[in-house]
Formats: structure tokens, C-alpha cells, sequence
């Protein structure tokens, strides 16, 4: 792969003027527009430009409305969005100040984001929760491409969750993972490269472990950690989906083709206010926990970069310039 570099802001403000050229409301690009960017810089590329592309032509013909408007509902620690076919995004980030100010008030507070689109990486929408001095969590269901192993039919989506928890001194602990081996973006990826998939990625349309990835995208993702892992995922349906009022995994259309409407997936958040409950002892074990895995030689996840130049692929950072460019 032959990469580029190029600044953090140039990403986001070419993957901006892409979205909004194509039909989203310069409100709505902009959150999408920075998470894009965040996860290049993140070095996570399957929840970055690869996106934008696809974002573009769904804004055409009209899979996500780019001029939605999110309607919020406060319900004591109840907070309830509806994104209305737009982005998660902007329906998340509308939502979040009632989340966390829900929180502050009751110790902790749950949030519901319904008729919604692909929300990237996770980390983005529990970020901005530990800055506040709370532990964040979001979960997201997808549309179905994983099973447990055996099946033969795809029974939900990779069904990411992320959690946020705020370090005294320093950069908060951050997790985000999906409930598959492997991301179906990976999976396309290596499709199109001519690669071989490790065995436990995927399985064929029979339930049966395959190392081809196209194989694999005939059939079935597998979870990761293997029944244990899609009993999570399942966790992350009934929340994220069920409780949400959005479109099951197997009811929703896919993110990555023209096919169907809007995917109305669904997303849950959790705030959980540490003043609340063991105050400065939460503190100071959150501490021992940074301490103890720095002494294991264990770099703990989420350390984020925020690099002046991000290395991208050059092929994806053409296609977005195009994307970008008037006419």
C-alpha cells in the first residue's frame, strides 16, 4: 500500500467540503468529517477514509439523510434520541450534554439512539463523556454479518461496544473493539488485495472456517472468543437495537452497498458519574491500575495520537480529494 502524508486538518476539512457537496448540512458533516479523521490518525483505517466514498454516494440516493434533524426526549436518567435516517453522529453528539448532565444529577444516566447509520469507531462518542470525569460507554449494533460458529446464516452485526474511563493525570483509558474476529471492512480490504484471512475470521456460506475472505463474505464473520463473544454480541442487539425501538441486525440494510433504504440501526450509551458512588477511591484505584500495567511493560489502550502528519493511503486520499472538488 503507497501512503501519503497529510495533516489531520487537511483530512477533515477535505472529507467536509466531500459531504457537504454531496448533500449533508454543514452541521451534520462536521462530526462526521472529524471522526473520519480521528481514526486515520488513530491509525484505525477500517473506520476511516475508506468510509467516505460510500457516506458520498449514500447521501445521493438518499440510504442517510444529510439534512435530518435529531429530536431529543429527557426522561429522568432516560435520554432518548431519534436520528431520522441522518448520521449517528450529529444525533449522538445532540444527545450527549442531556446524557451527561443526566448523569451529574442521578449518578448515572442511559442514553438511545434510534433510526441510525453507521457511527464509526466508538471511542469518538465516549470521549467526550471522560472529559467530563465519567466513565462512558457505547455500544452499536450493524447490519448482520457474524454468526457463532456453525451457523449458517448471519444472526447480527459486528456490534462494536467502546468504554471511556478518565485518568487523574493523563489520557483516559479508551477500548473500542467489535464483537467479530474481524471488521467486514478488514475483510474487503483483503479481499481486494488477493489476501489470505487467518482461520477463525470468517466461515463460508456452509459453516464451515475459511482462510479465503471472499469465502468468508459469502458466508459468515465469526465472534470473537466464540460463543462467549456472540453472547456479547447479543447483550449489544438487545440493548442497542431492542431497547432502542431501531431495526434489528438481520432487518437492517448494509452499510457498504447501494442496497435498501436507510440501515435505522441503533446505538446505547451509558454515563456513569464516579462522584456518585466511590468518589476518590475510584480515583486512586483507576491510578493503581495505570501504575500496575506500566510496571508489566502493558501500555493500557486508548492513548490517542493527535499527529501533524497521518499517513494515508494514497489511493483513498485521491478518491477523497475527487470527492471534495466541485463538478
Amino acid at each position: 500500500m503507497t501512503t501519503l502524508a497529510v495533516s489531520k486538518g487537511e483530512i477533515e476539512a477535505v472529507c467536509l467540503a466531500a459531504l457537504t457537496g454531496h448533500g449533508a448540512d454543514p452541521e451534520n458533516a462536521r462530526p462526521v468529517a472529524a471522526a473520519i479523521a480521528k481514526a486515520e490518525a488513530d491509525g484505525n483505517r477500517v473506520c476511516g477514509l475508506f468510509y467516505l466514498p460510500i457516506f458520498c454516494r449514500h447521501l445521493q440516493i438518499g440510504k442517510v439523510d444529510g439534512k435530518a434533524v435529531p429530536s431529543v426526549a429527557v426522561r429522568s436518567a432516560a435520554v432518548t434520541v431519534d436520528a431520522r435516517d441522518g448520521f449517528a453522529h450529529p444525533a449522538i453528539e445532540a444527545g450527549t450534554p442531556a446524557l451527561i448532565e443526566a448523569a451529574r444529577a442521578m449518578g448515572i444516566a442511559a442514553m438511545t439512539v434510534r433510526h441510525s447509520y453507521n457511527c464509526l469507531a466508538l471511542a469518538h462518542h465516549v470521549l467526550p463523556i471522560a472529559a467530563r470525569g465519567m466513565i462512558g460507554l457505547c455500544l452499536s449494533n450493524a447490519p448482520a454479518s457474524v454468526a457463532p460458529p456453525g451457523a449458517t446464516r448471519a444472526l447480527f452485526g459486528t456490534n462494536p461496544m467502546a468504554f471511556a474511563v478518565p485518568v487523574r493525570d493523563g489520557a483516559p483509558i479508551v477500548v473500542d473493539q467489535s464483537m467479530s474476529a474481524v471488521t467486514k471492512t478488514e475483510m474487503i480490504l483483503r479481499r481486494g488485495r488477493g489476501e489470505a484471512i487467518p482461520t477463525g475470521w470468517a466461515q463460508d456460506r456452509h459453516g464451515r472456517p475459511t482462510t479465503d475472505p471472499a469465502a468468508g463474505l459469502d458466508g459468515t464473520l465469526l465472534p470473537a472468543g466464540g460463543r462467549k463473544g456472540a453472547n456479547i454480541a447479543l447483550l449489544i442487539e438487545i440493548l442497542a437495537a431492542a431497547l432502542a425501538g431501531s431495526a434489528l441486525s438481520a432487518q437492517a440494510s448494509p452499510f457498504g452497498n447501494d442496497e435498501g433504504g436507510p440501515p435505522r440501526v441503533g446505538q446505547f450509551l451509558l454515563a456513569i458519574d464516579p462522584g456518585s458512588f466511590s468518589a476518590e477511591h475510584f480515583a486512586g484505584a483507576v491510578d493503581a491500575l495505570v501504575a500496575a500495567h506500566d510496571a508489566a511493560g502493558v501500555r493500557l489502550p486508548g492513548r490517542s495520537r493527535d499527529d501533524i502528519s497521518v499517513a494515508v493511503d494514497a489511493d483513498l486520499w485521491q478518491r477523497a480529494v475527487a470527492l471534495s472538488t466541485p463538478g
